[in-house]
């Protein structure tokens, strides 16, 4: 195991610069998760870790050695790809091994025939295929070690890589998108599985993925990045209930969270849409926006006494509904998250209303995307008037 650190990594392709100035400390055996949109660099650094790419500018150091200089072969860092990478013409024991082999035999013990009159070949392979055998038990993938790649399921074929890469006992997992190919249901299973085998290795993971869900059920802390930058990095729970970036809870949340123009009046009182909210802003800031998530927003009966909700979507996730609509004649969207009884009477193109917004549950940005902090008055709640 170790930890890994970052300093002030940069990268550039041509004039185009992927990174910037990247600061990462990654602690001994934790699970983070660099997550972000296409292009925002999260892939690239991943592969300036495992000394796939060079780095820019800056300096990288696993276990505190530094491994700037140090070859992709000799970091002892192991790397999972969204693509599996499996020999085709290999069965699954030999595909498990084939690393092993390449560390552990010498040249003339890898040797088809010849190498087997070396005298400690022997040796060697035992200790090799006990090797091999405990970690097809911990993937418990037993049965299928006499089968080649083209004979399995992608679940199946991501164990295989995932048992290619532990068998080593590396210093970390790198796994860049590893769950992508595979199907939403399969997805979740998978997700299931890679958080308990990081529990039971102890071993630090390091995953890169675009989709906010792996992230929040698997990381110990998340590292949102955007433009080649990290945004934040902190626990998931921080991650979505105190963004402290307008980018970062944006793209945080599903559905993504709202958003409304707002300003401050009459002092550091807040006003939305007009509107004063029972909340001020404390400290410096030029407030411009402040968001809700759709949990925090409440339907009422259109008879209610809360501005009227035009409904122009309707979408059914069992458990929970996510009706979306707009207020009055603004024509941004406003998703609020209903129970199936608060959805039961609401239809496309009906009216109902939306209860005044709680000023707890609102998070306010400045004009810089920065959150700034509020404190509640204990006023009445606004009643948003258009969007």
């Amino acid at each position: 195991m170790a930890g890994i650190t970052l300093q002030n990594i940069s990268k550039s392709f041509g004039a185009t610069r992927v990174l910037r100035d990247v600061d990462l400390d990654i602690r001994d055996g934790e699970f983070l998760t660099l997550v972000g949109p296409s292009g925002c660099g999260k892939s690239t650094l991943l592969r300036i870790i495992a000394g796939l790419e060079s780095q820019s500018g800056g300096h990288v150091a696993i276990g505190g050695r530094a491994v700037d200089q140090v070859r992709a072969s000799e970091r002892d860092l192991a790397m999972v790809f969204q693509s599996y990478a499996l020999y085709p013409h290999l069965t699954v024991r030999q595909n498990i091994e084939t690393p092993l082999r390449l560390r552990d035999l010498n040249a003339w013990e890898r040797l088809p025939l010849l190498g087997l009159l070396s005298a400690g070949r022997a040796a060697k392979m035992r200790r090799l295929r006990a090797q091999v055998a405990e970690t097809a038990e911990i993937l418990k993938i037993e049965e299928l070690m006499d089968r080649k790649p083209g004979q399995l399921s992608g679940g199946q074929r991501q164990r295989v890589a995932l048992g290619r890469a532990m068998v080593r006992k590396p210093a970390a997992f790198l796994m860049d998108e590893p769950l992508s190919n595979l199907d939403a249901a399969l997805r979740v299973h998978m997700r299931s599985e890679l958080a308990e085998l990081h529990r039971s290795l102890a071993t630090t993971f390091i995953y890169v993925t675009h989709d906010q869900s792996e992230a929040l059920t698997m990381s110990d802390r998340m590292a949102v990045m955007m433009g080649g930058e990290i945004l934040q990095l902190v626990t998931p729970d921080e991650i979505y209930h105190d963004p402290r970036d307008l980018r970062v809870a944006q793209f945080i949340g599903t559905p993504q969270i709202n958003v409304f123009d707002a300003a401050i009046s009459g002092g550091q009182g807040v006003t939305v849409n007009g509107v004063p909210l029972a909340a001020e802003v404390t400290g410096d800031g030029d407030l411009a926006f402040v968001a809700v998530r759709p949990e925090h927003l409440t339907l009422l009966p259109a008879d209610g006494a809360g501005q009227p909700l035009t409904v122009t979507l309707k979408e059914n996730l069992g458990a929970d509904f996510f009706i979306h609509g707009h207020i009055g004649d603004g024509a941004a969207p406003v998703i609020v998250r209903a129970t199936p009884a608060e959805a039961a009477d609401v239809a496309i193109g009906s009216v109902c209303a939306l209860a005044p917004l709680n000023a707890a549950e609102v998070m306010a940005f400045g004009r810089d995307h920065a959150r700034l902090d509020l404190v509640m008055t204990g006023a009445p709640a606004a009643v948003l008037e258009r969007v």
